[in-house]
């Protein structure tokens, strides 16, 4: 594990430093993609030494492309240029797996072809001037304007909804309070494939955006809901980073229970946020820390929300 967070650390600092000097606006790069399982690829932007905003998972139902997430605003044309250079067929749906600019900003570049789905939290959210705190570092904060009405999604999801693409079914499923109070995860168990978001952040803690109805125990439930559900041959594709096998979700989802249960038992023993952080979690812990998320906001994260 070690290995594989020193070889994708440098994701994380990159979006940060990149976004946070750009505000969401002017990004160079290139967009590439890597098929990672039969008729399922990742399309993202690369500086060359870093990717840049969020990952866009692409599925190759047969007759139609199936997309989650929609990248930032200003990369979006070339997502959607180079999933048609993978094979030109239409995009029957876009999801968002919740409402972060790299994750729903882009949805303008898909809608002449694509619906556009998302849990009905975020529709809300974008429908409006909406608030980011803590996006691209900790007390960090952005006000954006409400997207564009014919980039709103024109399919919302309370719970949990079924789509059929060909032969494919895909199962996108709300978990409440979790990384947002808007998270969409989706299941395609015909190729054995879950994804997943933005619950997990592949090189460091999860990042729980309070202000928008996430909370520590939100992930940890999502988490474990999905394992239950999932077997060994699966693979989980997060909106950063590199794919997990089930046995790199099974470690992550080991750090996310005992890093709350550490601080569940200081709170419960009366100790104050402050006290928590000054203490600061076991060692073996901190090899999680980015810019992003250090230690000390992953322990506000759990203690505000517990």
């Amino acid at each position: 594990m070690k290995k594989l967070l020193a070889r994708i650390g440098a994701i994380g600092a990159a979006v940060v430093i990149v976004l946070g000097v750009v505000g969401y606006t002017q990004i160079l790069g290139f967009t590439t993609s890597e098929r990672v399982k039969d008729n399922v690829h990742l399309v993202y932007n690369t500086s060359g030494f870093s990717r840049i905003g969020a990952n866009v998972i692409a599925i190759d139902a047969g007759e139609a492309w199936v997309v989650f997430d929609t990248h930032l605003g200003p990369l979006a044309k070339g997502a959607f240029k180079k999933i048609k250079s993978i094979k030109d067929m239409p995009v029957r749906y876009a999801f968002n797996s919740h409402w972060h600019p790299d994750h729903s900003g882009g949805n303008a570049a898909f809608t002449d072809e694509a619906e556009i789905v998302s849990h009905e939290n975020v529709r809300s959210i974008l429908a409006d001037v909406h608030e980011g705190f803590g996006l691209t570092s900790p007390g960090s904060y952005r006000e954006y304007k409400a997207i564009a009405r014919e980039a709103l999604p024109e399919t919302v999801i309370s719970g949990q909804s079924t789509f059929f693409v060909g032969a494919l079914q895909l199962d996108a499923v709300h978990y409440p309070s979790a990384h947002t109070n808007g998270d969409l995860v989706l299941f395609v168990d015909q190729l054995k494939i879950v994804a997943i978001g933005d619950l997990v952040w592949p090189a460091g803690f999860p990042f729980v955006d309070v202000h928008s109805g996430g909370s520590a125990n939100g992930v940890r439930e999502a988490l474990l809901s999905i394992m239950a559900r999932t077997d060994d041959q699966y693979l989980f594709i997060m909106g950063h980073g590199d794919p997990f096998t089930a046995g790199q979700l099974r470690e992550y989802l080991s750090m996310v229970e005992k890093t709350i249960a550490y601080v569940e038992k200081h709170k419960a023993a009366g100790r104050t946020l402050e006290e928590v952080q000054a203490k600061g979690l076991p060692e073996k812990w901190r090899i999680w820390e980015t810019k992003l998320n250090p230690q000390e906001e992953w322990i506000r994260m759990i203690y505000e929300t517990l």
